[in-house]
């Protein structure tokens, strides 16, 4: 009597291979972003008196060390670990990079906008040296405020991290596309609306680190040879990019669901310490919010256009 075999299930490898191809249009605009960076640097480096650092080391080892990962993970087929390696790879690259367009900007010697700012500031009923005087007796208020503006780094970091590791890849292509996005628009409106801080129209007495900052942007707005460092405070007052980047690092989070109110309130406190610690006006945290909602609409409709190739490139 003859028998019915059952038809033999094979698994499909269609899924892999779109995945290890699903983020080449991300890839392919990154690099783009990146050539036209890398010429940016060339300008500022050839153009405008910067020089690089006698070492970097660290940044060369570490983004070696990424891509080494990455390629043994294409090698031994762990395509989604792939993926991670390389997005945390241009998280890395590009926020070395993006530093060139502020570096340009800075060389302009526009008049400063401090007293513009401010008067902009005095309209919308904000006294920033009234915030400052009330957080004169509260030491305690005044740390807090303080380790939460210098929150943001780590913020950044589990921003891009935590996201690629947990495969959630929209949210960290998201997260690169959006601060490139601001970075160059802040870099422009850095050019023409140029700005101390604070301190330099209420005068207060700025802190440590305000103070190196105002160093720099004035050193930089001389046109003298500078040595470049990597690890230089921001020179942006408008629009306030702190309260850019908190922002966009935890809507990247908000992707892992118990990450999304420790992320939301550590961002809160990082936008509310721009103004209580006395590093920007008002009107820079207006400013970079509204970049950053400007900014994440271009990385989700950068997101939709992505996944529209891609359907037509794999229908299936």
């Amino acid at each position: 009597m003859a028998t019915l075999e059952a038809p033999l299930c094979v698994p499909p490898v269609q899924p892999a291979r779109q995945l290890v191809g699903a983020n080449g249009f991300f890839h392919l605009t990154m690099s783009a972003l990146s050539t036209a960076l890398l010429a940016s640097a060339g300008i500022a480096l050839w153009g405008f008196n910067y020089r690089l650092p006698s070492s970097l080391a660290d940044i060369y080892t570490f983004c070696f060390a990424l891509g080494l990962a990455a390629a043994y993970c294409r090698w031994a087929k762990f395509d989604r670990l792939f993926q991670s390696c390389l997005l945390v790879l241009w998280s890395c690259v590009l926020s070395a990079l993006l530093k060139f367009p502020m570096y340009l900007a800075a060389r302009y010697r526009t008049p400063l906008q401090d007293h513009a700012l401010a008067r902009i500031d005095h309209d919308l009923g904000f006294d920033a040296i009234a915030i400052v005087h009330w957080m004169a007796p509260h030491p305690w208020l005044r740390i807090f405020f303080t380790l939460s503006y210098g929150a943001l780094f780590p913020l950044m970091v589990l921003g891009a991290l935590l996201p690629a590791v947990r495969y959630r890849f929209q949210a960290v292509k998201e997260l690169i596309v959006a601060t490139s996005f601001a970075t160059i628009v802040g870099a422009v409106l850095f050019r023409f609306i140029p700005a101390i801080g604070p301190w330099a129209v209420y005068g207060y007495a700025p802190s440590a680190p305000q103070l190196r900052c105002q160093e720099l942007l004035l050193t930089l707005r001389t046109g003298n040879v500078h040595i470049l460092d990597l690890n230089e405070s921001g020179i942006v007052c408008f629009p306030s990019f702190h309260s850019l980047l908190a922002v966009v690092s935890c809507v990247a989070l908000w992707s892992i669901k118990p990450l999304r109110i420790p992320a939301a309130i550590l961002a809160t406190c990082i936008v509310l310490s721009t103004l209580t610690t006395g590093w920007h006006y008002l009107v820079d945290v207006i400013g970079g919010l509204l970049l950053t909602v400007l900014s994440i609409a271009v990385a989700r409709a950068f997101t939709a256009v992505e996944r529209r190739i891609e359907q037509r490139a794999n229908p299936a």
